[in-house]
């Protein structure tokens, strides 16, 4: 996983010129969760370029009807991206800001501003998801995100471990890469 994330790193910092309408992560969850996060760099059509995070809810299709097939996989995911600034100094500040929220009471909710996946890996038009600070039964306090995804309203959870652990890669990006903001 380390290895992975060091050798996207690597690309990254590669890619100077990025092209519009494609991602350039920095970070990815790489389990198997139904959670899924990422710190991703994107470049629109009219050269604005900015970072983002993805938070997104997956779904193996086939799991749903069969559970002994193991070879083959299908999924769909619902996915949110939020702003995060236009640099990684500004992502830390982003990421500080929802570790902030997560401190508040359950049930405080909040509307962010965000971009919904287009389903071809593009950002797709500005829109809001409401964030709720919520506590699942034996769980700890988690950002639940609700936000329309093509004619349904989905929702995916963000815990404090996955803001710690984007931060903590962030971080460690502007080590390998100090210059590649500028």
């Amino acid at each position: 996983m380390m290895m992975a994330a060091a050798l996207l790193m690597a690309v990254t910092a590669i890619a100077q010129d990025i092209p519009a309408g494609i991602r350039l992560e920095i970070i990815e969850s790489g389990d198997d969760t139904k959670d899924q996060f990422s710190i991703f760099q994107y470049k629109d059509k009219d050269g604005t370029v900015g970072y983002y995070m993805s938070v997104g809810y997956k779904i193996e299709l086939l799991g749903l009807i069969r559970d002994d097939i193991t070879t083959t996989s299908i999924s769909h995911m619902d996915e949110v991206c939020f702003p995060m600034g236009t640099t990684r100094e500004e992502v830390i500040e982003s990421l500080d800001s929802y570790m902030e929220l997560l401190n508040q009471p359950v049930g405080t909710t909040k509307e962010l501003p965000c971009r919904v996946n287009n389903g071809a890996e593009s950002l797709g038009e500005e829109a809001t998801a409401t964030c709720i600070v919520t506590k699942r039964f034996l769980q700890s306090k988690r950002l639940c995100f609700h936000f329309t995804s093509g004619k349904r309203t989905a929702e995916a959870d963000l815990l404090k471990s996955s803001i710690k652990s984007m931060r903590g890669s962030v971080k460690f990006d502007i080590k390998l890469h100090p210059n590649k903001d500028q």
